[in-house]
């Protein structure tokens, strides 16, 4: 998951439902005025943490905060984007809340974080809804191996999703899960890069990878378009509370819950650390110690405890992962959770190993990905400035240097195609480069930086000219569209037919006020692709980017 350009409510209101949202509590004040990021007043706390956070920063930690008189500043990011500040030494938090060690230990190769402590654990589960786990063999069964899981998997059975793990740490840890059972490893020994290096780990991880239907770049991205796509996704790797807490929903719904069996033999966990960031000012004190005072609250605290099991979240304290006197309506034995989970969880490997890995997937493990850009080049962009972030974008997707740095690269069998439009396809587009070169990725850049915005809108003319090029394509299609505006009708619909007989995913990106949301809805929903309305264009094209 990306970051946003968070948006602003008055007395403290509310969240930016984009990629990453600020949340201020306490000092709060009637005016409109934005926080700007890093204070070096002493009762001000300001964490970035992981999506996953967000219950457990509005339940329990928003009131402590409030209870304290302290001010305390949230901002929600998405793994890449929060190693991405801490490797670059931003001075923008105090403290960083990772989902789990896998990108913290990414973004903190120098070991700047200071105090870090994991605050609470969830395993990563296979769960799916309970019909289709039953259909698998895997209801009622308590001891359900890792093998087993990748033999459903495999099997073709069922439709498995998972997030890209070089986007998110729920799929990062599910990489490593399988990893050390390639390798062979027990749970207590981390995997090196000679047993990275040998056949059993890259055949059996490309093999796991490639089996997988979708992955989406950010866990509540994966959560929320399986839940509301039951034909397309059947199964799933995710966190534990996270499917306690949609469970919770879909009962009050009166829908069909999830059910959860655990890799066992090499069982990933979550650890939730927190850690502080010191800026080398007298404010470091004042401001450590109301940090500890929260790890303190959220580790050793009754009541934050019982919060926390009641968000499915188990004690960093406990004995393994086993709880005592656990309500069963949250650790819910007939969703196949289980209260009493004796297993220990894998370690995982060096950062330097990490990284190689997460390398190996965008080049060697992953599908190729046969992907058609289609970018709104008309007139208005240029007016709002959304030209400038598509090529700011352009130089982070396609210029491979930084493509590295957003976990991007391009796969050598990938081949991607750009196209710019206005009333028509313009500019002489559409370009395609076939591979992974790195000058002829650079290219499309430079396509891109050389357009100058005109004329009208008409996106179904790229769509169509989309359809016709990924027709047949041996490869696993993409389709992303962005626009400011409303699209002529022209086209409309052997466009969306089209793109709807291909049984490709469109990723549709409506910027600005003046998009039309239905139109760009309407082609991601025929399509089983997502929507999503971003006013950052850089943030937006690299959430697209992510679903390779």
């Amino acid at each position: 998951m990306v970051a946003d350009r968070p948006r602003y409510f008055s007395r403290c209101a509310a969240f930016a439902l984009t990629f990453a949202t600020v949340l201020v509590i306490a000092g709060c004040s009637d005016d409109d005025e934005e926080p700007k990021g890093y204070t070096s007043d002493p009762k001000t706390l300001t964490i970035v943490a992981g999506s996953e956070q967000q219950a457990v920063l509005e339940t329990i930690v928003k009131p402590w905060c409030e209870s304290k008189k302290y001010t305390c500043r949230f901002t929600l990011k998405g793994s890449v984007d929060q190693a991405r500040a801490l490797a670059s030494g931003s001075q923008d938090y105090d403290a960083y809340w990772f989902a789990s060690s896998v990108f913290s230990q990414l973004g903190d190769k120098s070991g700047v974080l200071q105090d870090v402590k994991p605050m609470f654990l969830t395993p990563i589960v296979y769960a799916g809804w309970r019909s289709e786990m039953d259909k698998l063999g895997l209801v009622g069964n308590a001891d359900v191996q890792i093998g087993g899981i990748l033999e459903a998997v495999e099997s073709g059975r069922t439709k498995v999703w998972v997030t890209n793990p070089t986007q998110s740490n729920s799929g990062a840890t599910v990489l490593f899960g399988f990893m050390n059972f390639f390798a062979g490893n027990g749970p207590g020994q981390a995997l090196t890069q000679q047993q990275l290096d040998s056949p059993a780990v890259q055949d059996g991880v490309t093999r796991l990878i490639q089996a997988m239907d979708s992955t989406p770049p950010s866990t509540g991205t994966l959560m929320n378009e399986c839940l509301a796509h039951q034909d397309r996704c059947r199964t799933m790797f995710t966190y534990e509370d996270l499917v306690i807490e949609k469970n919770q929903e879909l009962v009050r719904s009166g829908r069909e819950p999830l059910y959860a069996v655990y890799p066992k033999g090499s069982l990933a966990i979550s650890d939730a650390p927190l850690g502080f960031f010191p800026h080398g000012n007298s404010s470091d004190g004042p401001k450590r110690q109301i940090f500890q005072e929260l790890q303190s609250y959220l580790v050793r605290d009754a009541d934050a405890s019982a919060k926390l099991l009641k968000l499915g979240r188990r004690p960093a304290t406990s004995i393994g992962l086993t709880l005592d006197n656990p309500d069963l309506s949250v650790f819910n034995p007939q969703w196949g959770i289980q209260a009493n989970l004796r297993e220990q969880g894998i370690v995982y490997p060096s950062a330097a190993v990490i990284q190689l890995a997460l390398d190996r997937y965008q080049t060697r493990y992953r599908k190729p990905v046969d992907a058609f850009y289609c970018l709104d080049g008309s007139g208005s962009m240029g007016d709002n400035n959304g030209w400038d972030g598509i090529k700011d974008a352009a130089h982070q997707i396609f210029d491979q240097d930084q493509a590295a740095v957003n976990y991007l690269l391009t796969h050598p069998k990938d081949k991607t195609t750009v196209a710019i439009f206005n009333s028509d396809l313009t500019a002489g587009s559409p370009w395609t480069v076939e591979g992974d070169n790195a000058g002829q990725l650079h290219g499309l850049t430079e396509r891109i930086v050389g357009y100058s915005p005109a004329g009208g809108t008409n996106m179904y003319a790229c769509l169509e000219r989309a359809a016709t090029a990924l027709r047949g394509t041996p490869l696993k299609g993409l389709i992303i569209v962005m626009s400011d505006g409303k699209s002529e009708t022209g086209g409309r619909n052997s466009a969306v037919n089209a793109v709807k007989s291909l049984g490709i995913p469109i990723v549709a990106i409506a910027f600005g006020e003046d998009a039309d949301p239905d139109q760009l809805r309407e082609v991601a929903n025929a399509t089983g692709g997502s929507f999503f309305q971003q006013n950052d264009l850089v943030a937006a094209l690299r959430q697209a980017a992510g679903y390779k």
